[in-house]
């Protein structure tokens, strides 16, 4: 068993949430749902799908759901072109790397969405596993995805940690026994220190975070 980094995807790897957010609009707009920024943040963020269609969309017949959210995400996809790194990210990948500290990326989001993104960081062939929304029985807020990929490249839960930026998220990871590290605006917004988080930042390039890390990771 070795230490390793778990990493939810929009929002911590990349800034895409306004993409998304974008995305839903146009899905939901047809069906009468005038969706704003606040209920994107509140009832969107980290949710899987299923959630957020039956929260949407309780006047939509259930069987038609899965479709609405498929062409969100073909609406989604559509809009990733030319992608950044979080701020200090990749600065973060090579402390990992070079300390030979495997790392994966857990997400909500459908496996085509996390393969479209990671090639598009370019950093693909250096995550170790991804572990993606719709294969797993039990989505974030459930520990499952985090159990599910830690497991996958041999992390020690005593010795990984986890990086989120929604409350789902953050109580998926803190369910299954790993300390996280929330990415949040200074006033903590969607509540990630409530949830559980060990450690705010705002970007990787938090100067607490590599002490942090080596601490939790017995480096």
């Amino acid at each position: 068993m070795t230490p390793a980094l778990l990493f939810d995807m929009d929002g911590t790897l990349i800034d895409t949430e306004h993409l998304h957010f974008s995305a839903f609009q146009t899905v939901l707009s047809p069906h009468g749902v005038a969706l704003t920024w606040e209920d994107y943040r509140h009832f969107i963020m980290g949710q899987p799908n299923s959630a957020i269609a039956a929260h949407f969309l309780p006047h939509v017949p259930r069987a038609d759901h899965a479709a609405v959210m498929d062409s969100k995400e073909e609406r989604y996809r559509s809009l990733v072109t030319d992608v950044d790194p979080a701020e200090g990210l990749m600065d973060l990948l090579a402390w990992a790397d070079d300390r030979g500290v495997p790392y994966a990326v857990v997400t909500n989001a459908p496996r085509a969405n996390a393969e479209l993104v990671l090639e598009a960081l370019g950093i693909r062939g250096r995550v170790r596993a991804v572990v993606a929304g719709d294969e797993v029985a039990s989505p974030k807020p459930h520990p499952m995805p985090y159990l599910t990929a830690a497991a996958m490249i041999g992390g020690d839960l005593a010795r990984t940690v986890a990086f989120e930026d929604s409350g789902s998220g953050v109580a998926s990871a803190v369910a299954a026994g790993l300390p996280v590290v929330g990415i949040s605006p200074p006033l903590d917004e969607n509540g990630l220190k409530a949830r559980g988080a060990a450690l705010l930042i705002r970007d990787y390039r938090d100067p607490q975070l590599t002490g942090f890390l080596a601490g939790r990771l017995g480096l």
